[in-house]
């Protein structure tokens, strides 16, 4: 059971100086660190959630509402540029690629009609200078 006693100012003070006299050490603190040891079980998120009782319910349910809405509008955004993503990978397969390739083989057939060409003018050269030699 505990008992409670008036204490004076005056006797407050003189106790009080005889304690630190008596200790003799500066540093005094009514705290001892055994009064902590339950709060090394505690995690983070428990002191987050602590956390909630200092912050107004007013500004808690403000900031859950700017939450929600910003994480609505997040999904909205990934989902949008995922659809258009698929859109064009698609478009660009059914539509560029085939013309790609086309133009490739256009390009592969003209380079090898000038090489034919360039093959027939060497050999034209070389019939003129035979013809040319046989005949003198």
């Amino acid at each position: 059971m505990v008992k409670l006693e008036e204490v004076s100012p005056e006797q407050f003070d003189n106790v009080d100086q005889q304690a630190l006299s008596d200790d003799g050490d500066d540093n005094y603190s009514d705290f001892s660190d055994d009064d902590f040891d339950d709060d090394e079980d505690e995690s983070i998120l428990d002191r987050i959630a602590a956390l909630k009782e200092i912050i107004p319910l007013k500004h808690r349910n403000r900031f859950s509402s700017s939450a929600s809405t910003l994480t609505s509008w997040g999904k909205t955004g990934v989902t949008f540029v995922g659809k258009s993503a698929w859109v064009i990978t698609t478009s660009m397969l059914l539509l560029v690629l085939p013309l790609a390739l086309e133009i490739e083989k256009e390009q592969a057939l003209v380079a090898y009609e000038k090489e034919a060409m360039q093959q027939q003018g060497a050999q034209q050269v070389t019939y003129q200078r035979w013809w040319w030699q046989w005949k003198r």
